[in-house]
Parts: structure tokens; C-alpha cells; sequence
């Protein structure tokens, strides 16, 4: 497996992140900005149910009457419905200490391919994009993610041979399924 990316040895491996995207490890440098979000899908399905909604007329005429609701504390109880898969919102900075063309383009490309399917010209059957593996700062480890966002400025210092010097790049990639609580811990170098 071939690395491209910032590699700068002067910079510790706790502010880099490292994605194997199966022919390549990326190494970039994990930017200000950058997130892990997990969010849990809870709502209020009875919210508009109650005695007095089958009867609404009769049901506002007895509130406007007495003042008093046909709602309860179990109408607003929130059921969980779901977690989403982990969310990771990276800003990497590659910039070129000595070869611009892997540290800095080549880096940005294998992203980028991360990303992208294989699809058949006319027929069905072609490849759907490719897992990777995420490691964070050798802090946090996911095995399977998927990328669904690669956003790279255009601008920047450029290299007498047309390379950029240096990029922004913006990733967000997702966990392959929602990770149970028992699973977390692992996902951490505690």
C-alpha cells in the first residue's frame, strides 16, 4: 500500500489522520473544525393523540369550558427511533515538503477515488464505492466508513510543475451501520 499525503515527520501522528482506502493511506493533518457527531432519532408519535382529537369539537368545547386539557405527559414521551450511523467532519491540510505531486495532488485524488463508484457504461452492475478505514490521531479507529462528502478549494500556491503546494480538503464520512454502545469503547484507544 503506497502513502501519499502530508508526510511531515516532525508533526506527531496524534494530529494527523490516516484513511486506507485499500491502494492507498492518506495521511493528512486533522484541521480546526473537524467533528465526530452521533445522533440518536427520538420523537413524540403521540403528540396529537388524544381523547379529545377523536371528538376535537366536543374537545374545545370542554377546554374552553372547564380550561382543562384532554393532554398528558404521555402524549409529549419521546421513542426512540433510530441512531444514525457515527459522522466524521474532517478539515485535512496536505501540504508538500518535498514532492507536491504525492503529498498534496495524489493525496486529494485517492479521496476522491474513495469516493466514486465504478459504474458499466450501459448496463447494471457495476461497482459501488469502496469502505475505508479511518484512523483518527491513532485515537479513534473505525474499520469501515464510507465517504460520502470531498470538497477541495481550487485556489493556492501552485508548483513551477502545476502541483499544488498545499490543499483544505473537507471529508465527511460515515460509520457502515450504527454502532451499538457496547462498540464504542473499542473505537477508542482508551
Amino acid at each position: 500500500m503506497s502513502v501519499v499525503g502530508t508526510n511531515d515527520p516532525t508533526l506527531s501522528v496524534h494530529l494527523k489522520a490516516f484513511i486506507a482506502t485499500g491502494e492507498e493511506m492518506v495521511v493528512g493533518i486533522v484541521g480546526e473544525g473537524s467533528s465526530r457527531e452521533l445522533t440518536s432519532l427520538w420523537e413524540s408519535p403521540f403528540e396529537n393523540e388524544t381523547a379529545g382529537s377523536y371528538f376535537s369539537r366536543i374537545g374545545g368545547i370542554v377546554q374552553a369550558k372547564t380550561g382543562l386539557t384532554s393532554k398528558s405527559t404521555l402524549n409529549t414521551t419521546q421513542v426512540w427511533s433510530g441512531t444514525t450511523p457515527l459522522t466524521f467532519n474532517l478539515v485535512l491540510e496536505f501540504y508538500a515538503t518535498a514532492d507536491p505531486a504525492t503529498e498534496v495532488l495524489a493525496a486529494v485524488a485517492a479521496l476522491e477515488k474513495a469516493a466514486s463508484p465504478e459504474m458499466r457504461e450501459s448496463m447494471p452492475g457495476g461497482r459501488v464505492p469502496d469502505t475505508v478505514a479511518l484512523n483518527v490521531g491513532r485515537q479513534i479507529i473505525y474499520p469501515e466508513c464510507v465517504i460520502t462528502h470531498v470538497s477541495k478549494q481550487l485556489d493556492g500556491p501552485i508548483s513551477r510543475d502545476g502541483y499544488p503546494l498545499q490543499a483544505q480538503v473537507t471529508l465527511t464520512l460515515q460509520t457502515l451501520a450504527s454502532v451499538n454502545k457496547s462498540a464504542i469503547s473499542e473505537t477508542f484507544r482508551l
